[in-house]
């Protein structure tokens, strides 16, 4: 599921093919996002192997917990005698940019950041030790990642990208789609689960793969999947799920995926149905609905009223033909009024 979501799906395809552009132009790169980001560690392995099958005079080191960059990286990358020479009036930036003889240059750094004030702190000294460095000179480059609110920096030298500013609705259908692909399901089923899963899961990815994981079970009982998996699975990274929607609201969700994929195919089977009965229908016309509308032409004719036809004897039909046009207008009246339909109902739908 990862190789999906980092490898075919357009916008994450994006996301780290604007973080690499801009490591490889020597750009240091700001990476917010207000959420964990799904199979991380795929995501940055991906990014440091194109990196480094470019640019493999660096290599990349990850900085954790450090709220001041120049005190840390001076005792880290300079050797004893080179850290005797650093004087504060220089300042840490220019005290680097102005030393060649240190590792510091032969860096990508990965930097983790806690807090709005730690990612003021490192993009200060990276941008200042960029531009004291200058061009055409071997440079270190750095990513500040911070998980949170976004937090608006615009410094020289450094790119934010926003995972955020990526990733829609979209997105999280392409995936879905792909990775349903291969399920030995109806077209319609496909879709369906396709569009449930992105839309119950909402913007978690990882929530999304390990419902279509399971899909039979998922598409049978939503309610309780989600349940199980709050309490007994876990993220690629270790965290637990957090799922805080109600019962109702995941009704909502299965009600706007079943109109979108469901409906659709109750309507084609009116459409169908009307063609194939249309001179049986137009001699019965015109007729008025229960619900006071008037029909003249056989395709305006509802479904409620093309089984009070058939009850009426006014249209013709086999038993099995009847039961399946009494079938469709119940699930779309189910629909209609805000209902949804069970997935053994859909099946039959299909059949």
């Amino acid at each position: 599921m990862d190789q999906v979501w980092w490898g075919r799906v357009p916008n994450a395809l994006a996301f780290t093919s604007d973080i690499t552009r801009n490591l490889l132009d020597g750009k240091s790169v700001i990476i917010q996002s207000e959420q964990s980001i799904p199979w991380y560690e795929t995501m940055a392995a991906h990014i440091k192997d194109i990196v480094i099958q470019q640019d493999y005079s660096k290599s990349f080191e990850v900085i954790r917990n450090v709220d001041d960059p120049g005190p840390y990286l001076l005792q880290e990358y300079c050797k004893a005698e080179k850290r005797a020479e650093y004087r504060p009036a220089k300042g840490y930036a220019r005290f680097f940019a102005e030393s060649d003889d240190i590792v510091l240059h032969t860096r990508y750094f990965w930097v983790y950041i806690e807090s709005k004030e730690t990612l003021v702190r490192w993009s200060e000294f990276v941008s200042e030790y960029r531009k004291l460095r200058g061009k055409n000179r071997e440079t270190a480059v750095f990513i500040l990642e911070m998980w949170g609110d976004k937090v608006s920096i615009n410094k020289k030298g450094i790119r934010t990208v926003c995972y955020n500013d990526y990733i829609n609705e979209y997105d999280r259908i392409v995936f879905s789609m792909l990775a349903s692909s291969g399920i030995k399901e109806n077209a319609v089923i496909k879709n369906y689960l396709a569009e449930l899963s992105a839309t119950v899961s909402e913007a978690d990815i990882e929530l999304c793969a390990v419902c279509l994981a399971h899909y039979r079970d998922f598409l049978n009982d939503p309610y309780k999947l989600i349940q199980e998996i709050s309490v007994s699975s876990y993220r690629s990274n270790g965290a637990p799920f957090y799922y805080t929607r109600t019962n109702e609201e995941i009704s909502r969700y299965i009600w706007l995926a079943q109109i979108k994929t469901i409906y659709p195919l109750i309507e084609k089977f009116r459409g169908d149905f009307v063609d194939k009965y249309a001179e049986a229908i137009a001699k019965e016309l015109p007729i008025t609905s229960s619900y006071g509308e008037e029909y003249d032409d056989p395709k305006d004719v509802e479904l409620g009223t093309l089984v009070f036809m058939a009850d009426r004897g006014r249209l013709l039909l086999s038993s099995s033909t009847y039961h399946r046009l009494e079938r469709f207008k119940d699930a779309r009246n189910r629909l209609s009024h805000l209902g949804v339909l069970s997935f053994d109902e859909i099946q039959a739908l299909i059949q």
